[in-house]
């Protein structure tokens, strides 16, 4: 797994390719703003809200092939993009995140 920092600092990733590890979560702060390749397939991942910056990306790139939860077990083999696991979950604002003062 990543460490929650472990992206820290990090402002332009364009390609990432972690597929065919046992990664069930992204960290919080996984750079998605300048993404363009992304390659995450054959790993277990746990559909919970952690995961809902992957789902929006996944949302607005869809050329990509499609990959699945895990987990819970009520999830397991949907689609990340469509599972109702997300579907509720809030996304944070870069504003709420960090202040908007300067």
């Amino acid at each position: 797994q990543f460490a929650d920092n472990a992206f820290a600092g990090v402002t332009v990733l364009k390609t990432a390719h972690v597929e065919n590890n046992r990664l069930t979560q992204l960290p919080r702060n996984f750079p998605f703003d300048k993404m363009e390749t992304l390659t995450i397939s054959r790993n277990p991942w746990h559909c919970s809200c952690q995961l809902a910056p992957l789902r929006k990306w996944l949302k607005g790139n869809r050329t990509r092939a499609e990959d699945t939860c895990s987990t819970p077990a009520q999830h397991r083999g949907q689609p990340i993009r469509d599972t109702p696991a997300l579907r509720s979950c809030k996304l944070p604002t870069k504003r709420s995140r960090k202040g908007s003062r300067h």
